[in-house]
């Protein structure tokens, strides 16, 4: 399950769309502490594949998007 939630949130993230934190946990029953390790494992991700690429989050709705 962990696998395939860290894809579905790199995915909908690479086609330049919005991540609703809350919206995304409260739908795959998740706590917001996992969303967020969930998150760590993307950027790490991107940092090295994609480094000109960045997760920029508004805050406090916490809509994560990706930042060219």
């Amino acid at each position: 399950m962990k696998t395939q939630l860290v894809l579905l949130i790199y995915a909908t993230l690479i086609k330049m769309k919005v991540v609703v934190r809350k919206d995304f946990c409260s739908r795959h029953a998740i706590s917001e502490r996992t969303f967020y390790r969930y998150m760590a494992e993307i950027v790490a991700f991107l940092h090295e594949d994609a480094p000109t690429i960045v997760v920029d989050v508004i805050e406090p709705d916490g809509k994560y998007y990706l930042k060219k």
